[in-house]
């Protein structure tokens, strides 16, 4: 009875030290949450003094600008952006960044539409981001506004179109 009892105790404890050393030893795997695709953009009519821009300032001037943001944890690809009434765009590859043209990784911004014009008037931009990977469309439409008016000096209006960054 004693020798029993003494193998059912050396049992228990080589158990023991066998789930303990496994728990220790195996720890729990952390997987890169899903991509999620985030629109952002924005219409602000504001007021510059000399610059870059135009010669002639400083001036009032209207910037429409609508890009994308991966706001998950993990690569997305295949991403555009599509301005209603407008033109499909790609995300640039990115040399800095290591990544293809539609590729978009967490936490990186690509501004694919951006125009300045000189003076302001009611306008708008929306439109809506795509991409390969299953995931929230909830943030993937937007819409953004001005209504602010300001006559350009000399009442010229001039447009300058920048070109897609990511």
């Amino acid at each position: 009875m004693k020798k029993s009892l003494t193998r059912m105790a050396t049992a228990a404890v080589a158990a023991g030290a066998i789930g303990a050393g496994t728990l220790v030893a195996a720890p729990q795997a952390h997987a890169a949450g899903p991509g999620d695709l985030a629109i952002i953009g924005g219409v602000s009519c504001t007021f510059k003094p000399w610059g870059p821009n135009w010669a002639d300032g400083p001036q009032w001037q209207m910037h429409r600008w609508m890009g994308v943001t991966n706001i998950g944890g993990s690569t997305m690809t295949s991403v555009t952006v599509t301005e209603f009434g407008g033109p499909t765009r790609w995300v640039p590859a990115n040399k800095d960044k290591k990544t293809k043209v539609g590729q978009l990784k967490p936490g990186q911004t690509s501004v694919l539409f951006s125009t300045k014009w000189k003076g302001c008037w009611p306008s708008s931009i929306s439109g809506y981001t795509i991409g390969q990977q299953v995931e929230n469309p909830v943030n993937n439409v937007g819409f953004w506004q001005n209504v602010r008016r300001a006559q350009p000096k000399n009442g010229e209006n001039g447009k300058i179109e920048e070109k897609p960054t990511s």
